[in-house]
């Protein structure tokens, strides 16, 4: 009999708390329907939007931009929601806006570093600098791009280590991205010694000109050139436009043409320089 008494009691607490707070309950969940509603349709305009842009390209940053942005848009809205029930139940939305501003304030002070490298991702996408694949140089650090979050950029270099860049430090520097090209010229130099003869050094410059029209990844009108009278070598140029713009692909053309170009200057006797000095010696004695 007595646990029946106190379960009652227990009852009439409970009904005397939601009929006092009647107000306070129905405002509550009004709001976080609300909530709830906007967050589901928030959701169901990001998946629309991910199914169009993955169908109609394979950039993914704009995904990620996308996702970004569902983000900052559901912390609005529940910030809004927040001060609409502050206000409701009397609170001055004033005060409250206030109150956030100063902890906003603080928080901004002590996470500037993540909110920089959040802006920085939102440049970087909305600008396209580059995307997960593409090979890149960044200040120092060339590589593939492998990965890239809200904070930062992951790149795997040619030596295979991992490299993280912060987005704030990537949206403030240059950015090379060489997977945007069209195609990779190739200007490559060729110093040969100061006594080579004249025919030899037009030998050298057709040797030049035939590996290029022989390989079918250079395009046509390649040039071939002497290029200058350096310190120590009489310098050819070659200048051609490769028909890739992959950069392993690139250098794979590079190391064809060095490899043949070594086997044919040394089948022709023409000698490669290398950095020398002569000394001349003043006899001053009478």
């Amino acid at each position: 009999m007595g646990e029946m008494e106190l379960f009652v009691k227990m009852l009439e607490h409970i009904e005397r708390f939601f009929m006092s707070n009647m107000d306070l309950i129905v405002q509550l969940l009004a709001h976080i329907a609300v909530l709830a509603i906007l967050f589901i349709l928030i959701d169901k305009f990001v998946q629309k939007m991910r199914d169009k842009i993955t169908s109609s390209t394979e950039d993914n940053s704009l995904y990620h931009l996308l996702i970004i942005t569902a983000k900052i848009i559901k912390v609005i809205v529940a910030l809004c929601i927040l001060g609409s029930f502050m206000q409701c139940r009397g609170y001055s939305l004033t005060s409250v806006m206030t109150g956030l501003g100063i902890t906003g304030l603080a928080i901004g002070f002590a996470a500037k570093e993540m909110i920089s490298s959040i802006l920085g991702s939102i440049s970087i996408m909305i600008d396209k600098v580059y995307k997960t694949g593409d090979y890149v140089i960044i200040n120092d650090v060339e590589g593939v791009v492998e990965g890239m979050n809200f904070r930062s950029t992951k790149i795997r270099t040619i030596n295979n280590t991992l490299v993280t860049i912060p987005n704030n430090i990537t949206a403030d520097t240059v950015v090379q991205n060489r997977s945007d090209a069209e195609y990779f010229k190739l200007i490559e130099t060729f110093g040969i010694e100061y006594d080579t003869p004249d025919d030899k050094i037009q030998r050298g410059l057709d040797i030049l000109n035939d590996i290029c029209e022989k390989d079918n990844e250079i395009q046509p009108g390649h040039k071939t050139l002497v290029s200058e009278l350096g310190e120590n070598a009489i310098t050819l140029q070659l200048i051609a436009d490769t028909n890739t713009n992959y950069w392993m692909e690139f250098l794979n053309i590079k190391d064809r043409i060095y490899k043949e170009v070594l086997k044919r200057f040394r089948e022709e006797g023409i000698n490669f320089a290398f950095p020398s000095r002569t000394v001349y010696v003043r006899n001053d004695e009478n």
